[in-house]
């Protein structure tokens, strides 16, 4: 993916859509934040009354009204920041709920192609730590950068209405600081992209090994993981240790520079009280506001860094959002109220992203309603991916796939999926109940006819024999369950769908023979009136299909029923004799011979 440089501009047009819903709930907050600020300023004048009419004066009664309204000025100083804080906050939640939600909705519309190029990690990273950084960025960031503008905005005023030479000196700082803020804010953004790409990389590097453990332990990989481990973890210390250095003479300038004004107003405005030139109350308030000038100045140069971090983190989720799917449903896509079951393959050629071999090329064949065919051939011929394209996982390049007369590119996506229901030999089941494992192929099935369905799967008696039967939690890819069990799982999730089209991917390859025998025999029924297209792991299964195609390097190379391919003495009866043998289930010729008769 390439990677493509947005200016903030960019990215507040792609942003701002998110945050109109709560633009008027913003607004009230920043209202109270602004309240807040001016409130903050009031407290030195304050003190030039209490010091030149009061303590000067001599006047009690003076000193005393003024410490009451001190006390009425924090107070409702923190009333109107309690307030503002908590519709932030409320504003701020959902607003990156709904960015998240919309980022994670668009991935999950993304084609297999992204995703069989994209890394997990890299995609959890975008989700999580960047959709955080551009929250803290666009809302608390720039929350916060209002506040101190305001204060320096206020102090200016304030500052050249108690004394215009002094006040000139005092801000006289603030040009170089721009400059410098500018300077190292650009280079900040770049090194906070590489190193959030860095932490990203170590996601990822987590991501694998953990979920490879199996591999790791049975290679003895501890050590050589180790090392690559220190070697992504230093990177991505030198990368951070880098931003650090650049930030930390960021923000050595500002308090030198800060430091600096302090220095001359403390030097120039003791000058002035000393030749009469200026109260000491006067003087007082204003090296008050000085500090309160670079305070807030020093406070955005720290910002900076945070927003040109954020920035970066921005750009990573810009580059999803900019995305487009390579499979989208067409304009005017097909809802049929009834799918009979055809099938047609016509002339169907396809190769993988970044494959220069095509996967299949010609493939035409008819599936007719409520017939079983299975599709055979060794590993690499192209079964699966015939399955893929049926499921539009992938769009096929040439020629074309009808269902029921329509091609299935015109279809909506509801209209497709819910014709169809897939057990692929990689089992995908999720960290949660048994139960809602099975539900996920029907959402509004009930507890009775979840039951129903692992009785078909014969899987009803295993589940009421757990400590918590149904409501057993799995653990992650159904760790707790051995592969044949979470194979069963599975079809419980087709059994509940009941789709017009049943599609059977090496489903039983982790089986026993006699588990296996079972489970046909508890489908067979379940199949009379289906569509089936079945990869069978063991050919012997598959004796009673309709028809069997044969798959030889992406093409087919023989159709027929099992005497007829069997007669043929082709690919079909050297791979059935072959795993025939392997299993030692025959060891006779004429044994044989009379399987192929």
């Amino acid at each position: 993916m390439q990677k493509k440089p947005y200016s903030l501009r960019d990215v507040t047009r792609k942003f701002l859509p998110f945050f109109k819903p709560y633009i008027k709930k913003y607004a009230g907050a920043m209202l109270l934040l602004i309240a807040t600020s001016l409130l903050g300023l009031v407290p030195p004048l304050i003190f030039k009354q209490m010091i030149d009419n009061g303590i000067k004066g001599g006047n009690v009664r003076i000193i005393t009204q003024m410490a009451l309204l001190l006390f009425l000025v924090a107070l409702l100083a923190q009333v109107t920041r309690w307030c503002m804080e908590y519709i932030h906050e409320w504003v701020s939640a959902r607003f990156v709920a709904d960015i998240r939600d919309y980022l994670f909705t668009h991935i999950l519309s993304q084609s297999m192609a992204f995703f069989g190029s994209a890394k997990l990690g890299d995609i959890l990273g975008r989700l999580r730590n960047d959709i955080t950084a551009v929250y803290g960025v666009l809302v608390n960031t720039f929350l916060g950068s209002l506040s101190e503008v305001v204060q320096v905005l206020g102090v200016t005023v304030i500052l050249f209405y108690l004394n215009r030479p002094l006040a000139v000196v005092a801000i006289s700082f603030t040009p170089p600081l721009f400059l410098a803020f500018v300077y190292f804010g650009r280079i900040l953004r770049k090194l906070s992209r590489q190193s959030r790409d860095r932490d990203v990389a170590m996601l990822e590097f987590f991501q694998e090994r953990i979920g490879n453990i199996h591999l790791v332990k049975l290679y003895d990989r501890q050590a050589h993981e180790q090392a690559t481990h220190r070697t992504l973890s230093e990177a991505l210390i030198q990368a951070i240790l880098k931003s650090v250095r650049y930030r930390f003479v960021s923000v050595s300038l500002v308090g030198l520079f800060t430091a600096a004004a302090g220095i001359l107003v403390a030097w120039y405005g003791g000058m002035k009280v000393v030749q009469a030139g200026m109260s000491f109350g006067t003087f007082f308030a204003f090296y008050l506001y000085t500090a309160r000038l670079y305070a807030p100045v020093q406070s955005l140069a720290n910002r900076g860094v945070e927003i040109y971090s954020g920035l970066a983190s921005a750009e990573r989720i810009m580059e999803y959002l900019d995305l487009k799917p390579s499979i989208a449903e067409s304009a005017h896509a097909a809802r049929p109220k009834h799918i009979r079951g055809e099938i047609v393959f016509h002339d169907v050629g396809f190769c993988y992203p970044g494959s220069e071999r095509p996967a299949v090329s010609g493939v035409s064949f008819l599936v007719e309603p409520m017939r079983k065919v299975a599709l055979v051939g060794s590993s690499g011929a192209g079964k699966t991916t015939l399955i893929h394209l049926l499921s539009r996982l992938y769009e096929v390049n040439t020629g074309s796939i009808m269902i029921d007369g329509h091609d299935i590119r015109d279809l909506s996506f509801e209209s497709l999926y819910s014709s169809i229901a897939v057990v692929p030999q990689d089992v995908f089941l999720f960290n949660s109940s048994i139960e809602e494992n099975i539900r996920y192929g029907r959402l509004d099935a009930t507890h009775e006819e979840i039951i129903a369905a692992a009785k078909k799967a014969y899987l009803h008696d295993f589940i009421t024999a757990l400590p918590d039967g149904y409501q057993t939690v799995i653990g992650p890819r159904g760790v707790k369950l051995s592969g044949g069990q979470r194979q069963r799982l599975a079809i419980c999730r087709l059994v509940l769908k009941d789709a017009p089209i049943w599609v059977l991917d090496e489903f039983t390859s982790s089986l026993d023979s006699r588990s296996e025998a079972i489970l046909y025999e508890n489908l067979v029924p379940l199949l009379h009136n289906k569509t089936a297209l079945i990869i069978a792991h063991r050919l012997s299964t598959i004796l009673s299909a309709d028809q069997i195609i044969v798959m030889d390097e992406g093409e087919i190379a023989e159709i027929g029923t099992h005497e007829e391919l069997y007669a043929q003495n082709g690919i079909y009866r050297h791979l059935f004799d072959k795993q025939l043998q392997a299993g030692r289930r025959f060891s006779a010729p004429e044994d044989r011979r009379k399987v192929g008769a």
